[in-house]
């Protein structure tokens, strides 16, 4: 190994090669053997320490390299049989013979059922042979994440409900985090709220460019953050419809909202995937929101608080989404619960009838 060699000739022992690295003499004796890996800063140190030139990190990025395009060609082969094991899935779920009564979605067809778990199986069975699993270690034995999955499948399957994608916006302390709590609580539907999908990297693209964590005013956080913000949460949400999941995303929406062109775009989307798209527009008075982001103390609304007369002047409160969409009353004495209009609402979304 290059290791042993550029030690021996700068004749440094291992014990004094393990103290300048931070690693134990064994550590040393085993990365020289090729049986433990170590970090660039390590290689470096003794590219220094054994007076190497940079021969031993070019030799260990160039390894690293190899190791890496190993590692993508066996993702790609892992990923190209998840998706054949889908495939023959899909076909089957899709298709009858003609010998076969046809069903509809929730009705249950022993053969193929038969045959979408025979390819879950196989689509787990690199977990089985991992190991790390005692249950799943005997051959065609089902592991517990596996029968969690099955379990899934076929629940999914029996499911009627249609396949949607709810967007839920509003201004700042309209209650739109809440009122997606509810709703999922009620459908079972995922949730991405933007601010928790986004908030931490936001916060640091903002440090980067020099601005307060709480910015969500200037120009640079509206033309240099925001639109990466919605991209993320739209795609997160793509996805899950790809899947065949139901998803609420949860965001303010107030440019989105209104744009009728974006609004067609993303039924055109959804409907890509044969979801339906349900808009929901949280309305609140004035009085309400500052109780509520006042309450929330929350470090993005740091501005809006000590502006608030500057920041509500410029709060549309009669805007609603344009074409199609749900409005939640959520004021402090509304009528309404929040609760109770998640569940009418979900009950409307299941019949088609806002």
């Amino acid at each position: 190994m290059q290791l042993d060699a550029f030690r021996k000739a700068a004749d440094v022992k291992q014990d004094a090669l393990a103290s300048a690295t931070g690693y134990s003499r064994s550590s040393i004796a085993n990365i020289q053997a090729g049986r433990q890996r170590a970090d660039e800063r390590f290689w470096r140190t003794c590219d220094e320490v054994l007076h190497a030139n940079g021969a031993l990190l070019k030799a260990w990025m160039r390894a690293e390299e190899i190791r890496r395009q190993i590692y993508l060609e066996q993702a790609e082969k892992t990923r190209l049989k998840q998706e054949a094991a889908l495939d023959v899935i899909r076909a089957n779920l899709a298709t009858d013979s003609p010998s076969e009564v046809p069903q509809q979605r929730g009705g249950s067809n022993p053969h193929r059922n038969e045959v979408a778990d025979k390819v879950i199986h196989q689509a787990f069975e690199p977990l089985a042979s991992s190991g790390d699993d005692a249950a799943g270690s005997a051959e065609n034995e089902v592991t517990p994440l596996e029968q969690r999955a099955l379990t899934a499948f076929h629940k999914h399957r029996e499911s009627n409900d249609q396949l949607s994608l709810t967007l839920i916006g509003g201004y700042a302390g309209s209650g739109k985090s809440e009122f997606a709590n509810f709703l999922s609580s009620i459908t079972g539907w995922p949730i991405f709220d933007k601010d928790v999908l986004t908030r931490a990297l936001v916060e640091q693209v903002l440090i980067a460019h020099g601005r307060p964590v709480h910015d969500r005013e200037s120009a640079i956080y509206l033309e240099k953050v925001r639109p990466y913000e919605y991209r993320c949460l739209i795609e997160s949400g793509r996805q899950n419809l790809r899947c065949g999941i139901s998803t609420i995303l949860c965001a303010p929406f107030l440019r989105e909202f209104r744009d009728p062109a974006w609004l067609a775009r993303a039924q055109v989307a959804c409907q890509q995937t044969g979801a339906e798209l349900h808009v929901v527009w949280m309305r609140c008075d004035a009085e309400s929101m500052f109780d509520y982001v006042n309450f929330r103390g929350a470090a993005r609304d740091t501005w809006k608080l000590a502006n608030w007369d500057e920041y509500i002047a410029g709060v549309d409160l009669g805007f609603q989404p344009a074409g199609k969409h749900y409005v939640v009353e959520n004021s402090m004495n509304a009528a309404v619960a929040l609760a109770d209009r998640a569940g009418e609402i979900a009950r409307q979304m299941r019949v088609g009838a806002p």
